[in-house]
């Protein structure tokens, strides 16, 4: 049996490896944020297990030539989760600020979802060496969070947790610097991957369209995520809308000889789904009262949302999904407010 054969199917195969290391960050907010100490020893506990894994797993890969392009695909993805999540919870129960946190995720978020869309063209883009620095400096950042964590209740440690308190500040500092700098060069240095025609079906499409069965339901429920996740600050809310809106008019001119409205374009499905839930209180009811709607309006479009279906371009394609989101709040406006 060759060293391949061993590793593909074992616990120890880098791609089995990164997913459980995506599940440990999963778990590790609904750990971290329970009142228990078990639980939180369990989070610090599994957080060393998946930062061990993200050794092992491309030492595996180079060692038993194991490596694959979803290995290149989902190693760095499930390294976001297991950094960004355990912060998360601890923004959440106030250890500092959530606008820390932030601009982690936005720019994990747009450098993840165009590495993605380039690998599907072919195209295989490894970390640059300011995005490794950045990854470091965001691992010690959770484990010094871990350790003032963990040793806060205690009086007995309140030495270090001094010592803690006064260097987590600065390490959130270089971390959120290096993170932004090194999305910024990243992206500045792939520019000229942005001009290509596969790289704008992917962004019109944000990824989800481009499924093979009902793309417009998968838009329409990543949109209805990202109400989830920016609906805490209008101001996050409202910029991410007005982002999406203008990245679709900048890649729906580089389609050659697009159809009046292609059915993988669901980026206007996603801007429907922020104006269905604007001013709205967020509930699990609410949520799925508005994507019923939401989904029955754009489906069947009744009037007036079919004559807006009428502009031209990309202009109509966006126009009858905000129609749709429209007609949706108001009955969501109705009912619950």
């Amino acid at each position: 049996m060759t060293s391949w054969e061993k590793y593909k199917y074992s616990i120890f195969n880098p791609n089995v490896l990164s997913i459980l290391r995506g599940l440990i960050g999963i778990a590790l907010p609904f750990l971290i944020l329970r009142p228990s100490p078990a639980a939180h020893l369990w989070a610090f506990a599994l957080f060393m297990i998946g930062a061990f894994t993200d050794y092992l797993d491309g030492w595996l890969a180079r060692q038993y030539n194991l490596e694959s392009a979803f290995g290149r695909w989902v190693d760095p993805f499930v390294d976001k989760i297991l950094i960004l999540a355990p912060l998360a919870a601890f923004a959440k129960l106030q250890m500092f600020s959530i606008w820390w946190v932030v601009p982690l995720f936005i720019r994990e978020i747009i450098v993840t979802f165009c590495r993605t869309g380039w690998l599907l063209e072919g195209e295989s883009i490894g970390a640059e060496m300011l995005g490794k620095l950045k990854f470091v400096f965001q691992m010690i950042t959770v484990w010094v969070s871990f350790a003032y964590f963990l040793l806060d209740p205690y009086v007995v440690c309140n030495v270090a947790t001094d010592i803690l308190c006064c260097v987590l500040p600065y390490l959130l500092i270089v971390t959120a610097v290096l993170t932004i700098l090194s999305g910024i060069i990243f992206l500045m240095n792939q520019r000229a991957h942005f001009s290509s025609e596969k790289f704008a079906k992917f962004v019109l499409a944000v990824g989800v369209g481009l499924l093979p069965k009902a793309p417009g339901t998968w838009g329409s429920l990543l949109g209805l995520l990202l109400v989830f996740l920016t609906r805490w600050n209008v101001w996050l809310y409202g910029g991410t809308f007005i982002t999406l809106f203008l990245i679709g008019a900048w890649a729906f001119p580089l389609l050659k000889d697009p159809d009046s409205d292609p059915q993988y374009v669901v980026i206007d499905e996603v801007c429907g789904m922020f104006v269905t839930f604007m001013a709205m209180p967020l509930t699990w009811v609410t949520a799925l009262s508005g994507f019923i709607l939401f989904r029955v309006f754009d489906v069947f479009k009744p009037f007036p949302v079919r004559l807006l279906e009428r502009i031209p371009r990309y202009g109509g394609i966006m126009a009858d999904d905000i129609g749709a989101g429209l007609c949706a709040w108001i009955i969501l406006f109705t009912v619950f407010k």
